[in-house]
């Protein structure tokens, strides 16, 4: 995937210029969104991201089958997370900004819970941690109440009924 960059480093560290790095591949990426990967390996037992999400990018509601806990830290931009019910219900609406914002700044997960990160700003990155290891084949379960990512119509019509 051309929008995520993989780490090789033991010792990991960021200025802005990554931010600028990570705009750019969102800006070219079809899903509006890229990563930097600061784990080493999916095996690893704690998987790290810094994620650039642009406004309104899809990602599909998931869950974690495992419990595996998960968390976002905001660094810049604002989001919501839609945390849904097994029928697709909105549960609940986690507000979220940077630390300066006024609104949540950190979310954790550690149960499994059908879920939606969305974008509000043009820009919105997070660091995000994941108890690994992640094994998409069996730590992730797409909703099937929810359109697939490539499905620009009944995206439109999924975001349009949640009021974004």
């Amino acid at each position: 995937m051309k929008s995520v960059i993989k780490n090789t480093n033991n010792l990991l560290f960021f200025d802005k210029k990554i931010t600028l790095r990570l705009q750019k591949l969102a800006n070219k990426s079809e899903k509006k969104r890229s990563r930097i990967c600061c784990h080493l390996s999916t095996r690893n037992k704690i998987n790290e991201m810094v994620i650039y999400l642009k406004k309104k990018s899809y990602v599909r509601p998931h869950i974690h089958p495992h419990n595996k806990s998960e968390s976002y830290t905001i660094l810049k931009g604002r989001m919501k997370i839609f945390v849904f019910d097994k029928f697709g219900k909105v549960k609940k609406i986690i507000e979220m900004g940077d630390i300066n914002s006024g609104k949540n700044f950190f979310y954790r997960m550690s149960n499994s819970f059908w879920h939606m990160p969305i974008a509000f700003d043009s820009d919105c990155i997070y660091h995000e941690t994941y108890c690994g290891p992640f094994r998409k084949n069996k730590d992730v379960k797409y909703a099937p109440w929810a359109p697939k990512e490539s499905d620009a119509k009944e995206i439109k019509i999924f975001l349009n009924k949640l009021n974004i």
